[in-house]
This record gives structure tokens, sequence and C-alpha cells, in this order.
């Protein structure tokens, strides 16, 4: 006799052996075993999160491939970058370890510059370590939703972001912070080491920056720095 019952496959993906949802899984790297494992515990028991733990002395890549967590969260400022390895590169490598893995920085330092490297880069947000736990979770709940995260400390910082794009200047802020570099007699590659970003991306936001404003040459570029008071 046909049986009017639907059969469900239990090992599938996302289904547990009581039939329920997979948690989604949140992954803490810091270099304060203390810090990352009390928050990670914390997550799991107050909320509907699988959490885990990594030393950022691991290969975090390596970590992200092996765990596949939904959020990967992390201090920017811990990470070993180099002129020729900066943040963007890092995210890239991410993606080729788990391309579904989502950034969410999580930093003592608050900064303009903070935000800026990590939008560039592909992060999902930034939120302070001074957060509550309920602000972590919220920051996470839209992250893992698909949106964007900034909690009150860096989102004052975004005001001002905001005020450049709706500018007339035809440089962004970083184009400008590269060609003070240079005006001021600073290599490619000190630059890079300065902003944490590769001598490419100095070179590149350089020729961008030159091409918009016609300076065929570097007394050029000096005196149009100076004249725009950005070396006082």
């Amino acid at each position: 006799m046909p049986s009017n019952s639907t059969n469900i496959d239990l090992t599938s993906p996302g289904i547990g052996a009581a039939g329920s949802k997979k948690k989604q899984l949140i992954v803490i790297a810091d270099r304060n075993p203390v810090l990352g494992e009390v928050l990670a515990n914390h997550l799991s028991a107050e909320s509907d999160l699988d959490c885990d733990f990594v030393s950022t002395d691991d290969n975090l890549c390596s970590e992200i491939a092996r765990l596949a967590p939904d959020v990967f969260l992390l201090d920017p400022m811990h990470l070993k970058l180099r002129p020729e390895n900066d943040i963007s590169d890092f995210v890239k490598k991410v993606r080729i370890a788990h391309p579904q893995t989502k950034l969410l920085g999580y930093s003592f330092k608050v900064s303009l510059a903070m935000i800026r490297a990590t939008i560039q880069a592909g992060f999902h947000g930034c939120i302070s370590k001074n957060a509550r736990l309920q602000e972590v979770e919220a920051a996470l709940a839209v992250v893992l939703a698909g949106g964007m995260c900034f909690d009150k400390e860096f989102g004052s910082q975004l005001q001002p972001m905001l005020a450049e794009s709706t500018t007339d200047d035809p440089l962004s802020e970083r184009e400008k912070e590269v060609l003070i570099g240079f005006a001021r007699g600073q290599s490619a590659k000190q630059i890079a080491h300065e902003l944490q970003i590769s001598s490419k991306t100095v070179d590149t936001y350089k020729a961008r920056a030159t091409q918009k404003l016609n300076l065929g040459d570097r007394a050029k570029l000096v005196h149009y720095v100076m004249a725009q008071g950005w070396l006082n």
C-alpha cells in the first residue's frame, strides 16, 4: 500500500541527527587565547551558534579551509602583514580556502584607516572589542544575513568617509595619502609599509592620481601637493 509519508534524509547537509537545521559556525581568531575562548564559549551558550577559537599564530587560511566557518571573526591588527602581502592579499587567500566565509573585524583599534582598509579588502564590517556580547551577537546576525555591520564606535568613523565620497575632489583619500608620501620623498615600499598595502597597489594609486591631475613628473606632483596644503 502506498505510503503518504515523506522521507527525510537525515544525512543531508544542514540537517542534524534529530532533523534540526545545522547551526552556523563562527570561528574567532585572536592572539589572546583567554579572550577568544571566553567569547566563543559565551556565544555558544547564549546564542544559536556553534563557535570555535583558533590562535592567530596558526595558519589562518588553513584553519578556514579545515573548519569552513560561516563567519570568521578576527582582529586585522593581528595579521602578519607585509608590503608584499597586505590585507587584500589575505582576503583573496580566504576566498580560495572557503569562498562562503564572511570576514568580520574585531579590534580595539577604531579608526577611519581600519574601516577603509577592511571595506576595500572585502570584510563585512568591524566591531570594537569594547562591544557588549549582545552587540557582537547582533553584528554576527547581520553579517550572517548577508549585510554589513559597524558598531557605534566604528560607525562614528564612517561619517568622514561618507563625506569624502560626496565632495568634488577628484582624488580618493588613499590616492592623496600616496601622493603625499611621494611628495615627502618616500619610496613606494615605504608608503606601502606605512599604509599596510602592497607596493603594486601604491603604484596603482599613484598612476591613477597623476592621470586624473595630469601630473607628468615628480616636480609637478610635489608642487600640487604643496599647493593643496597637504604637507602642513
